[in-house]
């Protein structure tokens, strides 16, 4: 993962960016329409990181449309069951 963070995170950043991912993935989930892309980034802004490679952003987006379980981190669990 190629990012940028402002601040601290106060957890490694791939940590930070899994619960995004995580976050995403549930959205979609439940509403297919919208665009993964477009909520990645909100999703990692959010959190204080941004993505600084726009091909790995499209690729998770990608993994996530096509039901694949992304991972680049550990989740705290707070998305598990959403």
């Amino acid at each position: 993962m190629n990012a940028e963070y402002d601040g601290e995170l106060g957890a490694p950043v791939q940590d930070v960016a899994q619960e995004a991912i995580d976050a995403v993935a549930v959205t979609y989930s439940s509403d297919g329409g919208i665009d993964v892309e477009e909520q990645l980034r909100a999703q990692l802004s959010g959190r204080g990181i941004r993505a600084a490679d726009a091909t790995w952003v499209a690729e998770v987006a990608r993994q996530i449309r096509s039901g694949h379980e992304v991972r680049v981190g550990r989740s705290d669990g707070s998305m598990d069951g959403a």
